[in-house]
Order: C-alpha cells, then sequence, then structure tokens
C-alpha cells in the first residue's frame, strides 16, 4: 500500500493500537503525516523515542482508539491501519471503534486491518463481521497469513513462534475501502 506498484500517494494516515511506533515510523518515512494511537503509556513513549531516533515526526497520542475525537483527532484520512487492535476489543467497543473509523475515513480510504481469527482470551476477528460492521465499506480482500509472514514476528520468542507454527492464533489480513 505504501510503496512499489499500485502504492497510494501519501496523505494522511491514522495508526490504530500503534504500539512501539512501527507502522507509524513506517508510514512517515515514506511521506505520510500520521497519527498513531495508543492506550498504552509506556508503548507512546517507546514510539516517540523510536520515530526521534528514525528522525520522523509522526503525531503519537495516548489514548482510547474509541475515542479519536475526544482525542482531538480530525480527518479526512486516506489510509488507516490496524495491526493487531480491533482483534481485542470487545463488542461493546467495536460499537463505538466503527463509526470513529468511518468519520475519519476519506471516502475511499483504505482500511488495513491484521487481526487474529482465533485466540485463547481476545474475540478475534473474521470477515464475515467485518463486512457486518463496516456498513459502507467493502471488504476488497481477507488474506491467511499463516505460515512464514507470521513466523517472522515470532523470532524473539519461542513460544509466540511455537503458538504460529501450531496454527493456534489464524492471522489474517483484511483490507476495506470506503465508498467514495
Amino acid at each position: 500500500l505504501v510503496s512499489g506498484d499500485g502504492a497510494l500517494p501519501p496523505g494522511r494516515a491514522l495508526d490504530l493500537g500503534c504500539g512501539s511506533g512501527r507502522h507509524s515510523i513506517y508510514l512517515a518515512q515514506h511521506g505520510w503525516d500520521v497519527t498513531g494511537v495508543d492506550l498504552v503509556r509506556d508503548a507512546v513513549d517507546s514510539a516517540t523515542a523510536k520515530a526521534a531516533a528514525a528522525g520522523v515526526k509522526p503525531r503519537l497520542l495516548q489514548g482510547d482508539v474509541t475515542e479519536l475525537g475526544r482525542l482531538g483527532i480530525t480527518g479526512p484520512h486516506e489510509l488507516i491501519v490496524d495491526a493487531g487492535c480491533f482483534h481485542g476489543l470487545p463488542s461493546k467497543m467495536r460499537d463505538a471503534y466503527v463509526p470513529e473509523v468511518t468519520r475519519l475515513a476519506a471516502p475511499g480510504a483504505v482500511l488495513l486491518i491484521l487481526g487474529l481469527a482465533k485466540h485463547p482470551v481476545l474475540k478475534g476477528v473474521k470477515a464475515d463481521e467485518l463486512r457486518t460492521r463496516f456498513a459502507g465499506w467493502d471488504l476488497v480482500s481477507a488474506q491467511s497469513l499463516a505460515g512464514a509472514e507470521m513466523l517472522r514476528y515470532g523470532d524473539g520468542s519461542p513460544m509466540l513462534r511455537k503458538a504460529f507454527e501450531k496454527g493456534w492464533f489464524d492471522p489474517w489480513r483484511y483490507l476495506l475501502r470506503r465508498a467514495a
């Protein structure tokens, strides 16, 4: 979505559940005006330090992804990235998340959700739920990430690597596009 053939032209991006800033920093390095949000203060502090070390300045905020308006975030955004946030939200929070994301999305915006379809604790996320919840959006693709792509996330943790190898989490990449 960000580099190579078919890349989106840089614009405004929103990184929901930005964690330590990996995606926010990457987007900023590729010319995007990025706002990252995470509930965990330590994660935002880490992201801020990593962004400074990388020489980029995404806007990084500590806050709730279901209350983006209260954080002063305004739209429109052409790209919204959720790498592991939505799949952990309970239903009531998902009910608040979807209208907030939709309000901030430009017509034709792209929403990338990386999530686990199953997990021993988290609710998970599946394509049918996204089709139902995200009215006014088209589910462009749903791609299983089981295998080598996810194993690289387990490089630092033998337990995480084992979980991916055994297929305990069933990771997916969902790409949605808001109706124009």
